[in-house]
């Protein structure tokens, strides 16, 4: 008796994985989909859609971040509101910004 893997063996495995695989494929990629069709998400109002504008348009991605997201030269922007101390002064926070 021989030791080792017959071709038959070999092309067994080869189309049994490559089967395999490819339905994990398919199911995720499925799964992806109806997650993403299935989950609600909010219109942007037109106070975000003009802060995105502002932030694509001035390339600040470049040098702060948001939410984690882009470069760490400058502090976090999602957070301003919070370290300007809106929440305790609202208008005194709102001077600040607008101060610069």
């Amino acid at each position: 008796m021989t030791e080792g893997l017959t071709k038959a063996a070999a092309r067994n495995i080869f189309y049994g994985g490559s089967l395999f695989f490819f339905l994990l494929f398919a199911a995720l990629t499925a799964h992806s989909h109806f997650y993403i069709v299935n989950t609600s998400t909010q219109p942007m109002s037109d106070s975000v859609r003009m802060g995105k504008h502002v932030w694509e348009e001035h390339n600040c991605i470049n040098c702060h971040t948001i939410l984690g997201e882009g470069s760490y030269f400058a502090p976090e922007v999602g957070n301003v509101w919070t370290r300007f101390g809106g929440r305790d002064n609202p208008e005194g926070a709102r001077m600040a910004l607008e101060a610069g």
